[in-house]
């Protein structure tokens, strides 16, 4: 049977309303109710989406509607819903066409989509178009969402690397870049950010482990990051990423070894392997490498008047709660407020016995920045 899938016009919505009530009675049956979303919605509801959005209609030889599906655009994300073709139609592709065709219409963007955790079928459906899992929410006792995100090719992206959002809360945040008095500039943290060899594999965007690699990042050569957390570059751009952090993924305690591998690597953006609106692998080339115990020698000192502890506030005024290691000429301060909003502080004591402030760590719901510079108290030196 030939079939055409066209922009559907105002005089079809109610036809499509009515295939929507047909169509989504096999998911009813799914949790033994009617009482489910798509068979509760009006006309009044549709043509809303109607006006806001687009609805591609599928039809058949003598134009009869056998299949839907609709989408809205939001900040370069396309929202998919109410993928459906009629009982009679199914098991010949149909599905896939659709969502194929609905996503040319928005063509070089990102795809979300979301169904019931039941649906074991459409669920199949979208992995095979690409599409991964990246949440599920729960709406009520029996009905769970489940929600996918669509990769797109590398380089196509607008506005930067990725439009990144906020997983809890799906907003898309700016980041404060703003480098705070007396520090030498900023880094991208190493929380979310995988580093891995050019000729490594790359796992799945939504492969739930991190690597690490087994030495610090090296100068003029070429490597793969998973980046997962907001990152604006565009192709070509330089900038400065910390690679590792005493605290993060050590097996046992951390040590000076540890202490001596973290870097503020800086890096260009060659190539954005793939991406998605939350994650992205990319390729980079390494510019330089500054490791931790070199930071106070390649950067002039900032001479602040208090001490260190006292110039870096709360925390370390505080120091006996906050620190998380004192050894080898290295201490690090680690303030949190439930988990959410908080700071560290690294200071690297050098061969002379001078005490040198070089990274300040801050995140809260949105940012993750690594500050960096060197800052030494005159009340300290003057009276070495």
């Amino acid at each position: 049977m030939n079939v055409t899938i066209t922009t559907a016009c105002e005089g079809d919505l109610e036809q499509i309303l009515q295939l929507q009530y047909l169509a989504y009675q096999s998911e009813a049956a799914l949790f033994n109710s009617q009482d489910i979303p798509p068979l509760k919605q009006t006309l009044g509801e549709l043509r809303e989406e109607f006006l806001s959005g687009r609805i591609l209609k599928m039809t058949d030889e003598s134009g009869n509607i056998i299949g839907s599906v609709r989408a809205q655009e939001k900040d370069g994300t396309v929202y998919i819903g109410k993928l459906m073709v009629h009982p009679d139609h199914r098991q010949k592709g149909y599905g896939s066409r659709l969502l194929r065709e609905i996503e040319s219409a928005y063509p070089n963007r990102w795809y979300e989509l979301f169904t019931s955790t039941k649906s074991v079928n459409n669920i199949r459906l979208y992995k095979s178009l690409g599409y991964v899992p990246f949440r599920e929410k729960s709406i009520e006792k029996d009905l769970r969402f489940v929600y996918l995100q669509k990769a797109v090719p590398g380089g196509n992206f607008k506005d930067g690397l990725v439009r990144f959002k906020c997983g809890c809360c799906l907003d898309d945040p700016a980041m404060n870049t703003q480098v705070p008095s007396c520090f030498s500039g900023w880094a991208y943290t190493c929380e979310r950010i995988e580093w891995l060899a050019q000729e490594a594999s790359l796992p799945r965007l939504d492969e739930q482990r991190f690597e690490r690699l087994g030495i610090t990042p090296k100068a003029n050569e070429k490597y793969r990051l998973r980046v997962c957390m907001a990152f604006r570059q565009q192709l070509g751009s330089e900038f400065y990423m910390q690679y590792l952090a005493p605290k993060l993924y050590l097996s046992g305690e951390p040590s000076d070894e540890v202490y001596r591998k973290c870097a503020i690597v800086k890096c260009r953006l060659d190539r954005v392997i793939t991406a998605t609106a939350y994650a992205a692998w990319a390729e980079v080339t390494v510019l330089g490498v500054i490791g931790f115990d070199e930071l106070h020698k390649r950067f002039a000192p900032h001479t602040v008047s208090d001490t260190l502890e006292k110039f870096c506030g709360y925390p370390l005024e505080h120091a006996e709660n906050y620190l998380e290691y004192d050894e080898n000429g290295w201490k690090d301060f680690d303030w949190t407020m439930q988990g959410d909003v908080g700071t560290s502080y690294l200071i690297h004591t050098d061969e002379q016995g001078v005490r040198h402030l070089i990274t300040e760590q801050y995140y809260d719901f949105h940012d993750e920045i690594t500050y960096f510079g060197n800052i030494i108290s005159r009340q300290e030196t003057d009276t070495k």
